[in-house]
Protein backbone atom coordinates (compact mmCIF):
# COMPACT_ATOMS: atom_id res chain seq x y z
CA UNK A 1 0.00 0.00 0.00
CA UNK A 2 2.82 2.43 0.85
CA UNK A 3 4.36 2.00 -2.64
CA UNK A 4 1.29 2.79 -4.18
CA UNK A 5 0.03 6.02 -2.39
CA UNK A 6 3.81 7.55 -3.03
CA UNK A 7 3.25 6.78 -6.66
CA UNK A 8 -0.14 8.56 -6.27
CA UNK A 9 0.79 11.19 -4.20
CA UNK A 10 3.45 12.27 -6.58
CA UNK A 11 1.05 12.79 -9.52
CA UNK A 12 -1.28 15.03 -6.87
CA UNK A 13 1.73 17.00 -5.67
CA UNK A 14 2.78 17.85 -9.06
CA UNK A 15 -0.97 18.72 -10.51
CA UNK A 16 -0.64 21.38 -7.89
CA UNK A 17 2.58 22.68 -8.54
CA UNK A 18 1.69 22.54 -12.33
CA UNK A 19 -1.51 24.53 -11.35
CA UNK A 20 0.17 27.27 -9.45
CA UNK A 21 2.62 27.84 -12.68
CA UNK A 22 -0.07 27.97 -14.86
CA UNK A 23 -1.98 30.77 -13.05
CA UNK A 24 1.24 32.62 -13.26
CA UNK A 25 0.53 33.23 -16.51
CA UNK A 26 -2.65 32.93 -17.04
CA UNK A 27 -4.44 34.73 -14.67
CA UNK A 28 -7.91 33.71 -15.71
CA UNK A 29 -7.11 30.39 -13.84
CA UNK A 30 -6.34 31.17 -10.44
CA UNK A 31 -10.11 31.26 -9.28
CA UNK A 32 -9.57 27.43 -9.65
CA UNK A 33 -6.18 27.12 -9.38
CA UNK A 34 -5.17 28.77 -6.19
CA UNK A 35 -7.80 26.76 -3.98
CA UNK A 36 -6.90 23.49 -5.51
CA UNK A 37 -3.38 24.24 -5.12
CA UNK A 38 -3.75 25.71 -1.70
CA UNK A 39 -6.45 23.72 -0.08
CA UNK A 40 -7.97 20.65 -1.66
CA UNK A 41 -4.48 18.57 -3.12
CA UNK A 42 -3.02 19.43 0.20
CA UNK A 43 -5.71 17.78 1.92
CA UNK A 44 -6.06 15.03 -0.06
CA UNK A 45 -2.56 14.25 0.67
CA UNK A 46 -2.95 15.22 4.65
CA UNK A 47 -6.05 12.25 3.96
CA UNK A 48 -2.98 10.28 2.85
CA UNK A 49 -1.13 11.10 5.07
CA UNK A 50 -3.46 9.81 7.93
CA UNK A 51 -3.95 6.66 6.16
CA UNK A 52 -0.11 5.91 6.32
CA UNK A 53 0.07 6.84 10.01
CA UNK A 54 -2.41 4.55 10.72
CA UNK A 55 -0.44 1.80 8.97
CA UNK A 56 2.68 2.22 10.70
CA UNK A 57 1.13 3.21 14.01
CA UNK A 58 2.45 -0.03 15.56
CA UNK A 59 5.97 0.86 15.19
CA UNK A 60 5.69 4.33 16.72
CA UNK A 61 7.14 4.84 20.19
CA UNK A 62 5.60 7.96 21.67
CA UNK A 63 7.28 10.04 22.72
CA UNK A 64 10.81 8.58 21.54
CA UNK A 65 9.81 8.53 17.95
CA UNK A 66 9.82 12.51 17.92
CA UNK A 67 12.06 13.42 20.62
CA UNK A 68 15.02 11.38 19.83
CA UNK A 69 17.28 11.54 16.91
CA UNK A 70 17.58 7.63 16.48
CA UNK A 71 13.53 7.32 17.25
CA UNK A 72 13.27 9.39 14.38
CA UNK A 73 15.85 7.17 11.98
CA UNK A 74 14.08 3.99 13.26
CA UNK A 75 10.43 5.30 12.19
CA UNK A 76 12.43 5.90 8.26
CA UNK A 77 12.47 2.13 8.01
CA UNK A 78 8.95 1.58 8.23
CA UNK A 79 7.68 1.63 4.83
CA UNK A 80 4.50 3.57 5.97
CA UNK A 81 6.00 6.00 8.21
CA UNK A 82 8.44 6.83 5.50
CA UNK A 83 5.59 7.48 2.72
CA UNK A 84 3.93 9.19 5.76
CA UNK A 85 6.81 11.65 6.23
CA UNK A 86 6.93 12.33 2.02
CA UNK A 87 2.96 13.24 1.85
CA UNK A 88 4.27 15.59 5.66
CA UNK A 89 6.24 17.27 2.69
CA UNK A 90 4.43 17.25 -0.04
CA UNK A 91 1.11 18.68 1.19
CA UNK A 92 3.01 21.35 3.46
CA UNK A 93 5.70 22.63 0.52
CA UNK A 94 2.66 22.52 -1.63
CA UNK A 95 0.34 24.80 0.39
CA UNK A 96 3.74 27.07 1.01
CA UNK A 97 4.07 27.05 -2.77
CA UNK A 98 0.42 28.49 -3.07
CA UNK A 99 0.67 30.78 -0.26
CA UNK A 100 4.12 32.50 -2.10
CA UNK A 101 2.42 32.36 -5.68
CA UNK A 102 -0.99 34.36 -4.19
CA UNK A 103 1.47 36.88 -2.10
CA UNK A 104 3.32 37.55 -4.46
CA UNK A 105 1.01 38.27 -7.11
CA UNK A 106 -1.10 40.54 -4.71
CA UNK A 107 1.83 42.62 -4.50
CA UNK A 108 2.94 42.80 -7.98
CA UNK A 109 5.87 41.04 -7.64
CA UNK A 110 7.29 39.81 -11.08
CA UNK A 111 5.80 36.15 -11.68
CA UNK A 112 9.12 35.28 -12.77
CA UNK A 113 10.84 36.00 -9.68
CA UNK A 114 7.78 34.19 -7.75
CA UNK A 115 8.09 31.32 -10.26
CA UNK A 116 12.38 31.00 -9.59
CA UNK A 117 11.50 30.59 -5.96
CA UNK A 118 9.09 27.36 -6.19
CA UNK A 119 11.35 24.63 -7.04
CA UNK A 120 13.34 25.76 -4.33
CA UNK A 121 10.00 25.52 -1.91
CA UNK A 122 9.37 21.91 -3.92
CA UNK A 123 13.18 20.86 -3.05
CA UNK A 124 14.51 23.00 -0.58
CA UNK A 125 11.35 24.01 1.42
CA UNK A 126 13.08 26.14 4.36
CA UNK A 127 15.50 27.38 1.56
CA UNK A 128 12.71 28.26 -0.64
CA UNK A 129 10.31 29.93 1.81
CA UNK A 130 13.42 31.98 3.01
CA UNK A 131 14.36 33.28 -0.90
CA UNK A 132 10.83 34.11 -1.42
CA UNK A 133 11.52 36.20 2.07
CA UNK A 134 14.27 38.04 0.69
CA UNK A 135 12.63 38.71 -2.74
CA UNK A 136 9.45 40.11 -0.96
CA UNK A 137 11.57 42.14 1.41
CA UNK A 138 13.68 43.46 -1.67
CA UNK A 139 10.19 44.01 -3.64
CA UNK A 140 8.96 45.96 -0.25
CA UNK A 141 12.75 48.54 -0.68
CA UNK A 142 11.96 49.81 -4.29
CA UNK A 143 13.65 53.00 -4.40
CA UNK A 144 10.69 54.56 -6.36
CA UNK A 145 8.34 53.52 -3.15
CA UNK A 146 5.98 52.09 -5.10
CA UNK A 147 6.58 48.61 -4.47
CA UNK A 148 6.10 47.22 -7.88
Amino acid sequence: MANTIFELSKYVALLGWGLLVLSLFAPGTRRFAWPIAQFVLPAALCLLYLVMVWAGRHDLHLPNSFTELEGIGRLYLNENALTASWLHFLSLDLFAGAWIVRDGVSRGISVWLVLVCLPFVLIFAPAGLLLYFIVRLMHSRRPDGSGA
